[in-house]
């Protein structure tokens, strides 16, 4: 678990509490003087620190764009109350405010990159600039003149509590640029603005806009892919690309590759013509196209990392993005880079030091909004080479990220805040979407100590979607994998259509005991190196549905929970084990007694000894699975003869009239040797529908996205 911002300290009495780190005080920080119109007061040598002058109590309300915008309702709603009303569309960026450039603005002088800089009126960045920090006054505005390409660098934060506005026309490119972070000085934390936390902070009733030009943030490969290979065939033309992009092409060969989680090609675009893109040098590895079933063969996502939008720290110096404005941010088609500090940690690994998070400062970060993020977009960003986590609607409500894509990030990628220990509840995030967003090359340091590292943890809260998600090159350890219903956070989520695969471990892990019904549905996951679905906990309800399961290195199913109310069913699954693995489903402990799980109408294939092996853990609780009407490419069931005496398995196979129960061989006649078990008749629920051809569509590109403003 990981500790909280703003949390309650973990109860004394609590034998393992979580610490929370990085809750250190803030330190006390020197008032400096301003530079704005009519007042001129350089602050040069050394780091740039700095304090609002804004009191949270007397804030004035952000300047409109123009006046006739509407803004976002008060932080103050709770969650439960009616959901505000939408506010306007974005007006046009006006840019009639001063220039930079021009030194009457700046009573006789620009700033320079050592000028702690205060705008309290209209400004237009018309040249590139350094300072060394910035913050822009309730009254105040910032926009990035549209036809230009221009970069404004600041050594310390930049505060918005007023407008910031990125929206560069055609080629143009616009980059806010934190160069010299110093991560050793972060302390992290909550809510207030920390001088030493070096990012962009919005904050009051700021407004961000960050409207890069729109493109389509991802494309499956239309045909295998082969080393030395200079062009790419994708399955649609992508909007908006062009020569120049960065491209992320990935992983896709078997489990039994070496390196095939981390099989990643890199590339820069050449040319475009319609689907084929020109790269300008080779690749370097295979990508194949993976025939995984019910009628879809995929080829690698081919990512875009490129955006006419930069928002980044350094290499050496990681900055952060902390929004906690009232007021709706516009972000999309940005590319946010080398964000997420990390801090020396206590632990060390084989001798050598790791690092941690720190608290709070993440790549995209909505700090407890409530209801006031109600309807707020993200879209086609790009969060990447980022030290912490990349999304973060933190207790936000009703966020949709569309089109986005997390590549090489340490920790979970899309996540908010989890519980400070296991025995206390995760705080919610209600209507958060997640569509046709990817999380890619997920990392942790060091890995074989990133239990339960994942690409989207689905916490808690209602209302929720992943719909047509990727989750690729995820690494970890025990329990990682690409989609996480997580321990003490439960949310309730429609799911479906989402994809997982070249995983180091599991496409879906499921460690929760429910008190809702939850459903996966039109599910792949492929050549992952752990199980398709490790389903786990003690008791929960689930139905999955509909879904493939194809080639994944330990088997299609692992099922350690049994069911709590109705059962867990897994019904009309394809689990093809393409020689991967032994067992298509296989069973694992039972921690406690519960309802039956459920295997029906599923077709099994491709494994090395039996369809269903019942292999619980001499300590655990009996099986109590009823494997009923599903097909199977060879043996179809094994009882592990160092198992416990099963509750109840039943067992029909598709096409039989007459359910069987399996017991210990000896208990009663053995029906078919492989299996090793003794059969006798039994009752079963009757057969609901014959197992039909599954056939299943997944989408081959991102979803379409749109600026703000053209």
């Amino acid at each position: 678990m990981t500790p909280t911002e703003n949390a309650p300290p973990p109860d004394p009495g609590d034998p393992a509490p979580r610490p929370a780190r990085h809750r250190r005080p803030v330190a006390r920080r020197r008032m400096l003087a301003w530079l704005a119109v009519g007042t001129v007061a350089a602050v040069t040598g050394g780091e740039v620190l700095r304090q609002s002058l804004a009191d949270a109590k007397t804030r004035r309300p952000a300047p409109p764009l123009p006046a006739t915008a509407s803004p976002a309702p008060s932080a103050e709603h709770t969650h439960g109350a009616p959901p505000p009303s939408p506010s306007e569309p974005p007006p046009p960026v006006d840019e009639s405010g001063r220039r930079w450039s021009d030194p009457a603005g700046w009573g006789g002088a620009v700033p320079g990159p050592t000028t702690a800089v205060r705008i309290a009126d209209r400004v237009l960045l018309d040249t590139d600039a350094a300072v060394g920090s910035l913050l822009i006054e309730p009254t105040g505005s910032l926009v990035f003149a549209r036809e230009q390409t221009l970069a404004l660098a600041s050594a310390g934060n930049v505060e918005v509590r007023g407008s910031l506005a990125l929206a560069p026309t055609g080629a143009a490119i616009h980059t806010l640029r934190f160069p010299k972070v110093d991560e050793k000085r972060f302390q992290g934390g909550g809510m207030a603005l920390v001088g030493s936390d070096t990012g962009l902070w919005v904050a009051g009733t700021g407004y961000l806009r960050l409207d890069g030009a729109a493109k389509t943030a991802w494309v499956r490969a239309a045909t295998a892919l082969k080393p030395g290979e200079t062009t790419i065939k994708l399955s649609t033309a992508p909007e908006g690309w062009r020569a120049g992009d960065e491209l992320a092409i990935t992983p896709t060969l078997a489990p039994d590759t070496d390196g095939f989680s981390t099989a990643y090609d890199y590339a820069t675009v050449r040319s475009v013509d319609g689907a084929t893109v020109t790269l300008d040098a080779p690749l370097r590895r295979a990508h194949p196209r993976v025939a995984v079933g019910a009628g879809l063969t995929l080829g690698a996502e081919v990512l875009n990392l490129t955006r006419t939008v930069r928002v980044e720290g350094t290499a050496e110096g990681r900055a952060h993005i902390h929004i906690t404005s009232s007021r709706h941010a516009d972000v999309r088609h940005a590319a946010l880079r080398w964000l997420g500090p990390r801090a020396a940690g206590k632990d060390k690994w084989n001798g050598q030091p790791v690092t941690e998070p720190v608290l709070g400062r993440y790549g995209l970060h909505f700090h407890m909004l409530a209801d006031s993020s109600r309807g707020t977009v993200v879209e086609g960003v790009v969060v990447r080479d980022t030290g912490n986590h990349a999304f973060v609607p933190h207790a936000s409500h009703g966020i949709t990220f569309r089109s986005c894509i997390s590549h090489e990030t340490w920790e979970d990628a899309y996540w908010w805040d989890g519980p400070l220990d296991t025995r206390t509840p995760q705080g919610p995030s209600d209507d958060i979407a997640y569509d046709a967003c990817v999380a890619s090359r997920t990392v942790f340091e060091p890995n074989p100590r990133a239990y339960r590292l994942t690409g989207f943890s689905l916490g808690a809260g209602s209302g929720s979607s992943a719909r047509g998600c990727v989750a690729v090159g995820v690494q970890g350890a025990t329990g990682a994998s690409g989609y996480e219903w997580p321990e003490t956070s439960e949310g309730v989520w429609t799911f479906e259509r989402c994809l997982a695969h070249n995983n180091l471990e599991n496409g879906i892990f499921v460690w929760l005991n429910a008190q809702h019904h939850h459903t996966v549905a039109q599910f792949v996951a492929y050549h992952n190196g752990g199980w398709g679905i490790e389903h786990g906990a003690y008791l929960n309800d689930f139905d999955y549905l509909s879904s493939v399961l194809y080639g994944n290195a330990s088997g299609g199913v692992a099922v350690h929970a049994l069911g709590r109310e109705k059962g867990t069913r897994f019904d009309g699954l394809l689990i093809d084990a393409a020689g991967q693995s032994d067992y298509a489903v296989a069973t694992a402990k039972h921690q406690l007694a519960g309802e039956t799980v459920t295997i029906s109408r599923c077709r099994m294939t491709g494994y090395r000894k039996a369809g269903v092996a019942f292999r619980a853990d001499p300590e655990g609780k009996p099986d109590d699975i009823a494997v009923l009407d599903c097909e199977f490419g060879g043996n179809e069931v094994w009882l592990d003869p160092e198992a416990p005496a099963p509750k109840r398995i039943l067992f029909r196979k598709a096409g039989q009239g007459q359910a069987v129960a399996l017991s210990k061989p000896g208990t009663a006649p053995t029906a078919v040797p492989q299996w090793n078990a003794a059969s006798t008749p039994a009752d079963a629920p009757p057969v609901q529908k014959a197992v039909a051809p599954l056939t299943l569509t997944l989408p081959d590109a991102a979803s379409r996205t749109t600026r703000t403003q053209p």
